[in-house]
């Protein structure tokens, strides 16, 4: 691929390969690159359809390769995924089905930065909210699905909670 000859291009390609679902931030920070290269080189390669530009999945920009295997829903998913707080949630959320209070609690974050972001999650489709009395209980949708993704993608989140929980699962399965 002649669009891919100068080293810089064949970096990023690389990383969004092996990362879909990364934003710009993440590229700059992992590549150690300058914001206008970046910016340049994103869009040559966005230009000649190597790579796919996503805005669709919460406030950042993603980037997927042209030739991903992933669907709508596995690009959403990854997309929440590639979100430290959302992915911590889930994994929780992986285990069992939990109320607010309880999630907040094992994630050691403000009850309303939960709240937001399950109420992201619930908008999405990857989370189901049920009511019991005055208590919402929250459970992930396609279980199956997300653990697939946090196993194919473990080494591009850079995240312990990740590996302990993609080690376990597997020695589960063994």
């Amino acid at each position: 691929m002649d669009e891919l000859c100068l080293e810089s291009r064949k970096k990023i390609y690389n990383l969004i390969k092996k990362s879909p679902g990364i934003h710009f931030r993440e590229i700059e920070k992992r590549l150690n690159m300058a914001v206008g290269s970046l910016q340049y080189h994103l869009h040559y390669l966005e230009k000649r359809n190597i790579i796919i530009r996503s805005e669709h999945y919460g406030a950042y920009v993603r980037y997927f390769p042209k030739d991903c295997q992933l669907d709508g829903t596995d690009k959403k998913i990854l997309s929440f995924l590639r979100r430290k707080t959302s992915r911590h949630i889930l994994l929780y959320l992986l285990k069992k089905p939990a109320n607010h209070k309880e999630i907040s609690e094992n994630i050691r974050l403000s009850p309303s930065t939960i709240s937001w972001h399950l109420n992201k999650l619930v908008e999405a489709g990857i989370v189901e909210k049920t009511k019991k009395g005055r208590t919402s209980l929250f459970k992930v949708n396609n279980s199956e699905r997300i653990i697939n993704l946090l196993i194919i993608y473990k080494e591009s989140f850079f995240d312990k909670l990740v590996d302990g929980f993609v080690e376990i699962w597997e020695n589960a399965e063994l």
